[in-house]
């Protein structure tokens, strides 16, 4: 059966809980047969120096693996109603890679958290201290930025557990028509 499906994209910086919300989430709804999940990292991530080799930064490199994974979810996957995909991506590029494709049935939704409690997540509960920079911190800040700029949902999951994120989520799915 084909359907044309409706993409939620969820973006955020690293250590907010976006990889963690879908992964319970495919745990929850993976055996809907009509829903697929993806996470943008699952093609990997090539070193900063081999993106700006091949791309001429990262920040193209994020750009163009955005539109390659944009058309692999509407070409690849016409029978899912529902696809939940995360991913660190600048939103301005999640619009770009769907209007290049001529489809609009996508909803971005930004995961963010205080600052304080993202470098709580990298330090202690990832171990990835080295992640916890200015960068990261002004791309969490721009990725904020831009949400509110284009009214988009955010999820803040500062004070909230795993159970009340997919609560959270959920309330924007049911918004958007998908039955749970």
């Amino acid at each position: 059966m084909r359907y044309s499906p409706h993409i939620f994209f969820i973006t955020g910086a690293s250590g907010v809980g976006k990889t963690t919300l879908v992964s319970q989430l495919e745990e929850k709804y993976g055996d809907r047969y009509d829903w697929a999940f993806f996470h943008f990292d699952s093609i990997g991530v090539p070193s900063k120096e081999d993106m700006e080799a091949q791309y001429g930064s990262g920040e193209n490199w994020q750009k163009e693996m955005t539109k390659i994974w944009v058309q692999k979810m509407l070409s690849e996957y016409p029978n899912k109603r529902t696809i939940i995909f995360e991913g660190q991506v600048n939103l301005d590029f999640i619009k770009e890679g769907f209007e290049q494709s001529g489809f609009s049935d996508y909803t971005t939704v930004l995961i963010d958290c205080k600052e304080e409690t993202m470098h709580h997540r990298l330090s202690g509960e990832r171990m990835q201290p080295e992640l916890v920079t200015p960068e990261m911190n002004n791309w969490r800040k721009l990725l904020r930025e831009q949400a509110e700029q284009y009214g988009e949902s955010v999820i803040d999951t500062h004070e909230l557990d795993k159970d009340q994120a997919i609560e959270a989520f959920e309330s924007v799915l049911k918004r958007e028509g998908v039955t749970l």
